[in-house]
């Protein structure tokens, strides 16, 4: 069985529509990239490049976009808002979507947010491009994402970024966080990256981590040894291929992404962060706002999942994996994916319970600590 079949068998759980019947959660393929200078004239003229690139490529799908408000699509709008931004070298925010409203998801999307740096070398500029996974399974698919990811990070001048399959929301997307913390769980191929613009704030000199495709510029690169080192080390895992932009390296883990499970880690995954581990950032951004409800990131389950391919991570070391019928190791509270609002206390020797008959599939428990 491929991966695009592994995702097929899976898909059920992938997706949601509302009770209204809207489409809330969707899979996709995304790339986002993180680059300096996005006020000046050069780069946002290549930012506007990309957005007529996107718009040309994907013109029938596109249905909004966000240019100081959310308004309905047009190229006319659109070309109002990219002569506005070239005008004016500044910050900006754009955003243009498939999706039909702020509430529903848009399964391709564009979307750029700026900064001004004007604190020093803290801040950095994002853009982050999403397509339906299904784009997989197309005669030259594959190859169009890889285009785009060189084209993004060419014309951005990234400094590091990823690229893989990734939980998709509406732009309006708050409400909805559970679910892609609770697929996470459960995918550890999955990007968590709806928040992409607040790493935007942490992000400066490091890595977030490693996916299917992984940006990092020369300058990351040379605390490795450089370019060429990083690739010789990468290729000599059979099935990693490194390619090259002009300020850095895009190294791609496997033919096709990879969802992965709780038993079991993407290993080309698992092999570029064995290389790449080091650049990763020692202090990220929770990946998520606060839950009140407990089925989100804060800051311990966030960094449990940026190590999530590390070899001694939390998969590794099973007592923060306890599958239902098992025995509890640690007293404390625990929660399971299989059922909402899960999170409970029990003491060790406990007997972890199942949620039969949930749409989830096996029941697995995770340690959530002691308080």
């Amino acid at each position: 069985m491929n991966n695009i079949e592994k995702i097929k068998n899976e898909l059920a759980g992938l997706e949601f529509d509302s009770s209204e019947g809207v489409p809330v959660v969707r899979l996709g393929l995304v790339v986002t990239l993180y680059f300096k200078n996005g006020y000046t004239p050069a780069v946002i003229s290549n930012i506007v490049a990309c957005f007529r690139k996107f718009s040309v490529e994907f013109e029938g799908s596109l249905r909004s976009m966000v240019y100081k408000r959310y308004k309905k699509y047009s190229g006319k709008s659109l070309e109002s808002a990219l002569e506005a931004v070239t005008a004016k070298a500044d910050q900006f925010e754009l955003y243009l979507s498939s999706a039909s409203s702020a509430y529903d998801v848009g399964v391709y999307s564009l979307a750029v947010l700026t900064t001004l740096e004007d604190l020093g070398d803290s801040l950095r500029s994002y853009i982050k491009l999403t397509v339906p996974w299904e784009e997989l399974g197309t005669p030259d698919g594959v190859e169009r994402f890889q285009e785009w990811v060189l084209y993004l990070s060419e014309q951005v001048d990234a400094e590091h970024g990823f690229g893989g399959l990734s939980t998709l929301l509406p732009y309006d997307f708050d409400r909805y966080m559970p679910i892609e913390y609770e697929l996470s769980q459960k995918y550890p191929g999955l990007e968590v990256d709806t928040m992409a613009m607040a790493h935007s704030l942490r992000l400066v000199g490091s890595i977030k981590g490693v996916n299917w495709f992984t940006i990092v510029g020369r300058t990351l690169l040379e605390r490795l040894g450089g370019l060429d080192s990083v690739r010789r080390k990468l290729s000599s895992q059979g099935g990693i291929q490194c390619l090259e932009y002009s300020s850095g390296l895009v190294v791609r883990a496997g033919a096709l992404p990879e969802l992965g499970s709780v038993t079991e880690l993407p290993k080309l995954y698992v092999a570029a962060n064995r290389v790449l581990k080091p650049l990763r950032s020692s202090d990220p951004d929770t990946l998520q706002s606060y839950s009140e409800y407990g089925n989100g990131y804060d800051e311990e389950r966030s960094l449990r999942w940026y190590a999530r391919f590390d070899e001694d991570g939390p998969v590794a070391q099973s007592p923060r994996k306890i599958a239902a019928g098992g025995i509890c190791t640690h007293t404390g509270y625990w929660f399971s994916p299989a059922q909402a609002d899960s999170r409970r206390f029990f003491n060790a020797g406990e007997v972890m319970p199942e949620f039969v008959g949930s749409a989830w599939g096996a029941t697995f428990w995770y340690w959530a600590g002691q308080e």
